[in-house]
């Protein structure tokens, strides 16, 4: 499924892709924050693919590929994926640095939401990040997640978690 805003486009990856998503995984500002890995690889972007389909097919989302409308750029990745060894559902997000600033980000995330509360059904969708990433923690918050606290995943303790309730989630009015 395709979701559109007024400026971007979101789509789920296929297997031409994935040169895209090693575009994005190989910049190191968009590692600063996330934890550390093996080397992001073509290969471990065709895997990566594999699963985003597989689990598209399954669950009705995954992490999606993001483009501007008006260009028709790629600039970053952006969805919904279940949290391992929960039954939370995670909203994510990954840009190229010279989008940063612009909005993209709560644009996605508030679409994200919204189609993840209509067409999915989630009741929850929360959001981590570490303190320091100021820019991912206000994009929660301008898109109408509401801090709840610090918390542990992905063996990091100390993360900022943000949760929005289908019943009490409204998109905000203008996202900024």
């Amino acid at each position: 499924m395709t979701l559109e805003t007024d400026r971007l486009e979101l789509r789920p990856a296929t297997h031409e892709d994935a040169e895209l998503l090693l575009k994005l995984f190989s910049v190191p500002e968009v590692w600063r924050y996330l934890p550390a890995g093996p080397p992001y690889t073509l290969e471990r972007a065709r895997a990566g693919i594999e699963r985003r389909m597989k689990m598209e097919a399954e669950r009705g989302f995954s992490p999606m590929l993001v483009f501007r409308k008006d260009t028709g750029e790629f600039i970053g990745n952006a969805g919904l994926q279940p949290v391992p060894d929960t039954p939370e559902v995670e909203i994510a997000y990954h840009y190229l640095p010279s989008v940063w600033g612009k909005g993209y980000g709560t644009e996605a995330a508030v679409a994200i939401l919204a189609h993840g509360f209509g067409t999915v059904g989630l009741s929850s969708i929360m959001a981590i990040c570490v303190p320091e990433n100021v820019a991912s923690w206000r994009i929660m918050e301008k898109a109408g997640m509401r801090y709840v606290g610090l918390a542990s995943y992905y063996g990091l303790d100390g993360l900022k978690k943000y949760v929005a309730e289908r019943g009490d989630w409204s998109p905000p009015t203008r996202p900024s």
